[in-house]
């Protein structure tokens, strides 16, 4: 599983914890432990996305997801 955690990573360049929940089948508190490994590896790290609208309102979601890019 960490393996196509890392290929998938990988292949798409960037990517959110919901495209891979969705894609792996798994809740965020299973799938966070393998992408910490992955991260403490120095194969992926976190990364921002920008706002859509870059306002301070906080209309929007609280939990917005978080992105990870391929590295190595």
């Amino acid at each position: 599983m960490l393996l196509q955690i890392r290929n998938y990573i990988c292949r798409e360049g960037i990517v959110s914890t919901q495209q891979l929940t969705r894609e792996f089948r798994l809740d965020l508190p299973a799938l966070q432990p393998m992408l910490d490994l992955w991260i403490g590896k120095g194969v992926i790290r976190k990364c921002q996305e920008k706002a859509n609208c870059q306002s301070t309102c906080f209309k929007c979601r609280s939990n917005s997801p978080e992105y990870y890019q391929y590295l190595l």
